[in-house]
Order: structure tokens, then sequence, then C-alpha cells
């Protein structure tokens, strides 16, 4: 039988063995004699130390040196991915840096790499991920970043998708200046940053091509926010909805916000609050609320916003733009049943209510509650009710 795969251009190869991780496309070499050095002119290293028995430490360093040092400069890198679970005290920070200075020197244009928090990787004055005109999307986790003179090497002008979550930086102000060296920047991702040096004086310049984003409330909490207040697409983590100056003229409305993911992960939320905030969406079409996983116990504070009475006004959004609302993890609490109803007598242009059973709790309220969800009157004529398990 005619080997088609083979007789492929190598370009074609290449592109195939891009989608593989590097330690299974060097092992493509024992096929024949055409796919010996295929794999040294693929731009694409995927490196991951879950998939190295034995000596991991030892051998999982060998590889990523050596197929680092068996490219030539001329070669590039367009994509870099490295997946480290080594515990930081085996884990030599020069390794990381050095690893890093080869790839960005290769023109690298994706990198995203994930080490156990926080690895102090060491990056150079002269040569860091700061200061690289190709990359396009940069992506760190568990990394503690020691820089000198932050904001002298920060240039990243073609950036678009910058994620970093659970980062150790000097101060907020190093944060900012990154953001500030992103001038295109459309997809940003900040999550559990952290701070040698807490100072929330400083300010963040909006970002005009800023589309979506990914916040964690803490620590940067009305700053984040008024840096994300013009995107499309917003997913916040444990907001306080507390803390947000409501009626004042620190905040601008999200005016431009179609889809909102609120996320808590273990920190109380009143329904109340989250209808206030509605307010400051007016063009808001999808609404996805993602409550945590419990073992069918509430606290006091997830209890506080069972009571809650309807608001004398309807936010703009619910009664014109909405389409869509998501409630996840639901549990079967009064709070939860008034909330849903409320969106459903009010979405005026609703077309989808979903609700989704919290896997945690064996029995899901009184059978009649579940009725009554069923039974409620829909504002608009074409909504449907999923209810999922």
């Amino acid at each position: 039988m005619e080997d088609r795969v083979t007789n492929l251009p190598d370009e074609l190869l290449c592109h195939i063995l891009s989608f593989l991780p590097t330690k299974e496309a060097i092992a493509t070499t024992i096929l024949s004699k055409r796919w010996t050095n295929l794999w040294r002119s693929v731009s694409t290293l995927d490196f991951n130390d879950s998939t190295y028995g034995g000596d991991k430490h030892s051998r999982f360093i060998q590889s990523v040196y050596a197929v680092l040092l068996s490219r030539n400069l001329n070669q590039p890198i367009k994509k870099f991915r490295l997946r480290c679970s080594i515990r930081p005290s085996l884990l030599d920070s020069d390794y990381a840096s050095f690893w890093v200075d080869a790839v960005l020197q290769r023109r690298a244009e994706h990198i995203d790499i994930s080490l156990p928090f926080v690895s102090p990787i060491r990056v150079h004055s002269n040569l860091c991920f700061f200061n690289c005109r190709t990359l396009v999307v940069l992506k760190l986790k568990g990394i503690g970043l020691n820089l000198k003179h932050f904001s002298s090497v920060v240039e990243l002008p073609l950036v678009k998708v910058l994620h970093m979550q659970t980062v150790l930086l000097p101060d907020c102000g190093s944060f900012a200046d990154i953001l500030t060296g992103c001038p295109v920047l459309e997809d940003l991702k900040a999550r559990n940053l952290y701070f040698t040096k807490y100072d929330n004086e400083r300010e963040f310049n909006i970002l005009p091509k800023l589309v979506g984003a990914e916040i964690s409330w803490e620590p940067l909490d009305i700053f984040m926010v008024k840096l994300v207040n013009n995107v499309n697409f917003l997913r916040i983590r444990d907001i306080d909805f507390r803390l947000l100056p409501y009626g004042g003229e620190d905040i601008d409305m999200f005016h431009n916000l179609t889809r909102v993911e609120l996320v808590y992960t273990g920190h109380t939320h009143d329904w109340l609050d989250v209808v206030e905030f509605l307010k400051y969406c007016p063009k808001l079409q999808v609404l996805v609320i993602k409550q945590p996983q419990v073992d069918g116990y509430y606290t006091v504070g997830e209890l506080r916003g069972n009571d809650w009475q309807y608001p004398s006004s309807v936010p703009k959004c619910i009664l014109f733009h909405l389409k869509e609302c998501y409630l996840n993890n639901y549990r079967g609490t009064k709070g939860e049943f008034k909330f849903a109803r409320y969106i459903m007598r009010n979405g005026r242009f609703l077309k989808k209510m979903t609700i989704c059973k919290c896997t945690a709790v064996k029995q899901l309220g009184k059978p009649n509650d579940i009725k009554k969800l069923f039974s409620c009157s829909a504002r608009s004529a074409t909504c449907k009710l999923y209810f999922k398990i």
C-alpha cells in the first residue's frame, strides 16, 4: 500500500507535527529516514514533564536542552509551550530562564508557560518576556518575576492575548506597566496576582482594543474594573459588589458589555447585589452565574440573599436586551428561585433560561419548588426553560 502521508511535502508534515507534544514528534523518527530530521524544523515546541517517567527531573531538563540546542538560530520557534509540575525546590530557575531566552531569540510569537507556584524565573534586563517585538500571545502561570527598572523594559507592540495567573510581581505599578506596553491587547486574563509590595494608588490606562477579560476581584478591585469597563465579554471571579461605587463618578457603565460571567469560588453573594450590578450593563445579552459546588450545607452568608425583595425598577438590559441566562450549580434555595423567576418575569426578549443542578446536592429542594419554576409565566413568548442534571 502506498504511504500517502510520507509523500506529503515537508512543510505540510511539519505542520502536522506541530499539533503533537514535542516528545511525540521526535518519536516519529523511527518511522523512516524521511522522518529523521523533520522534527527539527517544526515551529512549535510543546514540553510537559508529566510524560517523563523514572527520574522525571533530570530527563525532562536534558530533553528540553537537547531540543533547543539542536535548532539553528535561523529556524523560528513560533510557539513555545512548557508545562512543569516539578516542585519549586527541584526546579533551577536558571534552566527556565535559558529556555525562554533561547525561544525569544528565535522570534517567538506564542509563549505559554505553566510552572509550580511560584517559581522565581529571573528575567534578564536585556532580553525578557516584556521586551519582545514578535510576541502575539503571552500566557504565564505560577511564575515569580524579579525585574529591575521594570517600566523601562516593557514593550509588547503586537501582543493581543495576555494571560497571567498565579503570578508574583514587584508591585501594582509593574502590572500597570505591562498593560501599558500592550497597546493592541484584545484578550486579558488576570487571576490571582500577588505583589511583593501592594500599592493600589497606581492608575491603569484604558486599553482601546480590549474586547474580553477575565479578572479576579482581589487585589486590584476598582482599578481593574476601570480597565475593563469597555469590553464586550467579562468574567469576574468573587466580585464584592458592595465595594463598587454605584452612582459615583469613579466608574463608568459597562456600556459595551454583551456577555458577563459571575464566578463564585467560595465567597458569598446577595442576589439583590447582582440585580443592582446589571443596571450598569445596559446592553447585556448573556448572563452566566457560576456558583461553587457544595455538599448540601449553606453558610449564614449564603442564606443572606434568600429573602431579598424585588426592586421597584428593572435593569434596562433585562427589559430590552437579555436573551440568555444560565444559573449553574443550582441548589434549590429560595434566593435562587426568586432570582430565576425575576429574570423570567421581566425579560421581554429572553429566549433561554438554563438551570444546571449542583451535582453535590443529592436532593434538589422539594418537587413542588421545581414545578413552580416550570410554571413561572415568562414575559417573553419565545422563552424556553431548560433544566439540566
